[in-house]
């Protein structure tokens, strides 16, 4: 039975009945607090938060997608190939250029374009008949190395190594190709703006004699016939002389850049000015600071054609047109302004994120939450502290009966001893006869009951 059972027998085993009811005490207080113990643990085992650790084999895009919307701070996904070249998942980055660079302005189909001539007898270098050619086989030269430089360091992006120790989210993967590609796209003009100094500097240390750096004069032969003569303006570096737009001199030579002439039409009446055409000394620069403003419209570009020597030259051409992406103003950009974006309007890229997904290839994937009466928690936790809690008490309770034994037993005995000295005062009275005698007897009789 229940009330005869005895967790703490002595060894040997005793018979003694004072002995055996201390033990039976000892067992029961055991029992009482080892389930008030089980109970107090389970309630806060219960209550408390549990970190729950689960692992996925294998996972795939879908299941990891689903898995980090549900779990977002604590999903852990190692890539088991954590080094990946960009053309892996970035792939098709493609420039949109300017309208110059998708014109028939740049092929020979125009270069090589065949004008009336000038029928008066001044020659003007930069008249538009005579730069033209040169004007527009420069530009032409421009896009190509855009175009070349484009393609060349795109073929040294794609075989960039992208470093990645987790699977990247949708959103960070997306955000990371967009500040790879726009790193690339801030890297570009740099490279392209040394070759153009390249050539800028061969241009002016080799000094190439070209009609914008000469100057031709009017001269008649032994016979009187009118003559051009073509002569070298090279060394006259110290005789040039300094002009602007706003100006009528006569440039000849300008080694800083510093003499800009409008291009033109010459007639015999008067000039056309060819609005933002220019000459300078070197035919570069010539370039880079000219706009296309012309070739934007009708009017002016009307006046061009009509130039044209149709019995040797086509002039079926037509004006450039805005794209979407260009605003009204880029038709006045200084081809300098262009250039410096490589003529390109736009990029277009495209990445795959399962491609990347593939390529990192995470074997495993770890995510944990929080979670309340987990009943294999809540019996695990149990059952691993059931046995020290069970030990504990087993050391604690026999030292607890015994004090609380000796303090029964000397509360017990101050009792008896107080009740022995009230007895021995009573008696120690002296007695009277009749009602009072009665009535001490009464006293007596209501204390000993009391006790």
């Amino acid at each position: 039975m229940v009330i005869e059972l005895n967790l703490f027998k002595s060894i040997p085993p005793s018979q003694d009945e004072v002995i055996l009811r201390k033990e039976r005490h000892q067992t029961r207080l055991y029992l009482i607090l080892l389930v008030i113990g089980i109970v107090t643990l389970t309630i806060f085992t219960s209550a408390r938060d549990q970190s729950i650790i689960v692992t996925v084999e294998s996972p795939s895009l879908t299941n990891f997608i689903d898995l980090y919307e549900q779990y977002p701070t604590t999903l852990t996904c190692p890539c088991s190939q954590i080094t990946l070249q960009y053309n892996e998942f970035i792939s098709d980055i493609k420039a949109q250029y300017y309208e110059i660079c998708l014109s028939e302005f740049i092929t020979s189909r125009w270069i090589n374009l065949q004008f009336i001539q000038n029928p008066a007898r001044v020659f003007f270098t930069n008249d538009i008949r005579y730069q033209s050619q040169i004007h527009f086989q420069l530009l032409s030269t421009l896009c190509s190395i855009a175009n070349q430089t484009i393609e060349d360091n795109l073929e040294s992006f794609y075989q960039t190594t992208f470093v990645t120790n987790q699977v990247l989210s949708l959103s960070s993967f997306q955000t990371q190709v967009n500040l790879i590609v726009e790193q690339f796209k801030t890297n570009l003009p740099e490279s392209y703006q040394r070759t153009l100094q390249l050539i800028q500097m061969n241009s002016e240390i080799n000094q190439f004699i070209v009609p914008a750096n000469s100057k031709f004069e009017y001269i008649t032969d032994e016979y009187g016939a009118e003559l051009y003569q073509l002569k070298s303006a090279v060394n006259l570096y110290s005789y040039r002389i300094i002009c602007n737009l706003n100006t009528d001199c006569s440039c000849v030579s300008s080694s800083n850049g510093d003499c800009i002439l409008q291009t033109m039409i010459a007639k015999t009446a008067k000039t056309f000015n060819i609005p933002g055409m220019f000459q300078t000394w070197f035919p570069l620069q010539s370039v880079l600071i000219s706009t296309l403003e012309c070739f934007y419209n009708d009017t002016y570009f009307a006046e061009i054609i009509r130039l044209i020597d149709r019995r040797i030259s086509s002039n079926n051409f037509s004006t450039l047109q805005l794209s979407l992406l260009s605003s009204n103003d880029s038709q006045y950009d200084q081809i300098n302004v262009l250039a410096n974006k490589l003529f390109v309007q736009s990029w277009n890229n495209e990445s795959s994120y399962q491609s990347y997904f593939n390529q990192c290839h995470p074997l495993t994937c770890q995510y944990s939450y929080q979670s309340r009466f987990n009943i294999i928690y809540v019996i695990t936790t149990i059952v691993g502290l059931l046995g020290g809690l069970s030990i504990v008490l087993r050391l604690i309770i026999p030292p607890v009966i015994i004090s609380t034994s000796q303090i029964r037993n000397y509360m017990m005995y101050c009792c008896r001893r107080r009740q022995t000295d009230i007895v021995s005062n009573v008696e120690a009275k002296p007695v009277k006869q009749g009602k009072g005698m009665k009535k001490t007897s009464l006293v007596i009789s209501n204390i000993l009951i009391g006790f």
